[in-house]
């Protein structure tokens, strides 16, 4: 696969007051087309900085972002973000359509996309609700649907399930992997849960504590797809599962 993103010293300090803060110090990596990438970390150690900076919302103080842009005229970057992000006054079918009416997309290709996506994530039954009328994981699956429906080339989520109890999450993991699956989209997902990185993803990167850096890049080989709760059975889970909760607590721990 070729390389969809390249990540190359970067660096990102902040300005608060009298002092400066080094968030994200030297960051080298790349991401290939359709990958899926989990980035977990220490709280505060740039993780979302580095999804910012990817989606053009910050910019960096050293080093590169360079997303390849293929040919089609998609969006480069579509984000979900952990906090609610959906507008309270439009129904469901008005927010997962509102990227598309922006980039000017004709009626009936916006109907096509946001009924197919509408029904993937369960929600066909809900696009005339407002979001007052819906729980916190129809909410997130709203956000889902609308970021694969503007069919970006990039999906960049962060954390958008941490809010979720468990039943819910595990729902919304395996309805997020079967449309990417079938999508081929390129996702980087930050996500504090050990669990979740390695249900998702292709690769795990482990950050350090801040200044964030990048710790560790884990190849994750199991076969696809996948059940969350079949995978735990797997002696090799058990071990990545512990591997990374090591290098994690040694971050912890230094603080």
């Amino acid at each position: 696969m070729s390389i969809k993103i390249s990540i190359q010293g970067l660096s990102k300090q902040f300005r608060t007051g009298n002092m400066t803060v080094k968030a994200l110090d030297t960051c080298d990596l790349d991401v290939r087309e359709g990958e899926f990438i989990c980035i977990v970390g220490p709280s505060g150690c740039g993780k979302t900085t580095l999804l910012r900076i990817i989606a053009g919302l910050e910019s960096p103080s050293a080093g590169s972002v360079a997303i390849r842009r293929g040919e089609s005229g998609q969006p480069l970057t579509s984000m979900v973000f952990q906090e609610t992000s959906i507008f309270p006054w439009m129904t469901v079918r008005a927010n997962v359509s509102y990227g598309l009416k922006l980039r000017g997309v004709p009626q009936a290709e916006i109907d096509r996309a946001v009924n197919h996506f509408l029904g993937l994530m369960g929600l066909d039954r809900f696009a005339d609700a407002y979001p007052y009328q819906l729980s916190g994981g129809m909410k997130q699956r709203v956000s889902v649907a609308r970021a694969f429906a503007n069919d970006a080339e990039v999906l960049l989520m962060d954390e958008p399930f941490a809010a979720l109890d468990e039943q819910t999450k595990i729902v919304l993991q395996e309805e997020l992997l079967r449309i990417w699956g079938a999508s081929g989209k390129t996702v980087i997902f930050i996500t504090h849960s050990i669990d979740e990185a390695l249900v998702l993803s292709d690769r795990v990167i482990v950050m350090s504590g801040r200044p964030g850096r990048l710790k560790a890049d884990l190849k994750i080989d199991f076969a696809r797809p996948r059940a969350v709760y079949d995978l735990k059975g797997d002696p090799e889970y058990g071990r990545l599962s512990r591997e990374i909760w090591m290098m994690l607590r040694e971050e912890v721990a230094r603080k």
